[in-house]
């Protein structure tokens, strides 16, 4: 399976302790990887169509401290759908508004051939990016810009349309918000780390290495972590299904439940 990996916080930090512990998903993940994050207005998306373990590139940038953003979003992958090509692997990216939104999605979408795409042409053939284009494209069809409740609630209910055609689990950034959506039937997870001081010292799950995050970060950095598992020792929060979070600038900023009893949301 995919799986994702979104980061959002007060101030533009380095995710070498988040992309290393993500980095060695790559094993049960071959099929490529990739890293956005957005230095300022722009992003600049690293990927590659190989098992990340094996990429020199993905083992320097694990230390390449220039690498500072408040959003990142990083995505190993899994093929279901289209072969192993740089194309076809995560994040993608498209200019609309000014912005640039990166996407990253984990699941199988069947019969999206069905989505209307519109202004946006997919580059390779997977439903994951032939539903980014199609979410872009609604957007562009309702001049939808992102301030607040009302459009955050738009987005939840073209996600849970887009759903029924599979299994959704997804991150979209724009570069000023991190939009976060767990599948509505329950496929995989996706959880969240909310970090804020006081700081502790911490494992990761799948290597044996660890980290005073107190040495490392200042008292004022706060943020969220978003992983499809938990990467570390810490207590992470699962997400509902059918839920979406909003978070801006390592905030919470919004979040809406689409649950069997119906829909509930909410700012944070």
């Amino acid at each position: 399976m995919c799986e994702l990996l979104g980061m959002s916080f007060n101030m533009a930090v380095n995710p070498h302790i988040s992309f290393r512990a993500f980095r060695s998903r790559g094993e049960s993940n071959p099929d490529g990887w990739g890293l956005a994050y957005y230095p300022d207005s722009s992003c600049q998306i690293f990927k590659e169509e190989i098992k990340a373990g094996a990429s020199p590139l993905s083992k320097f940038l694990m230390g390449y401290e220039k690498i500072r953003s408040r959003t990142i979003i990083g995505h190993v992958r899994h093929k279901s759908r289209g072969d192993s090509s740089r194309r076809n692997t995560h994040p993608f990216s498209r200019e609309l508004h000014g912005k640039e939104f990166v996407f990253a999605h984990n699941g199988t979408l069947d019969g999206c051939e069905a989505l209307d795409t519109g202004h946006f042409e997919p580059i390779g053939d997977t439903d994951s990016e032939r539903a980014f284009c199609y979410i872009l494209d609604r957007i562009r069809q309702e001049n939808i810009v992102f301030r607040g409740k009302e459009q955050f609630e738009w987005l939840a209910h073209e996600l849970n349309e887009i759903n029924e055609y599979g299994d959704l689990n997804c991150i979209l950034s724009d570069g000023e918000f991190l939009f976060c959506y767990h599948d509505r039937k329950g496929y995989n997870q996706l959880c969240l780390q909310h970090r804020k001081p006081p700081y502790e010292r911490i494992r990761l799950k799948d290597e044996d290495w660890e980290i005073d995050l107190a040495a490392e970060k200042g008292s004022e950095q706060t943020g969220y972590v978003i992983a499809t598992t938990p990467l570390t020792d810490e207590e992470w929060v699962a997400f509902a299904e059918g839920e979406l979070r909003v978070f801006k600038e390592g905030r919470e900023v919004y979040r809406h439940h689409e649950g069997i009893g119906g829909s509930t949301s909410k700012l944070a």
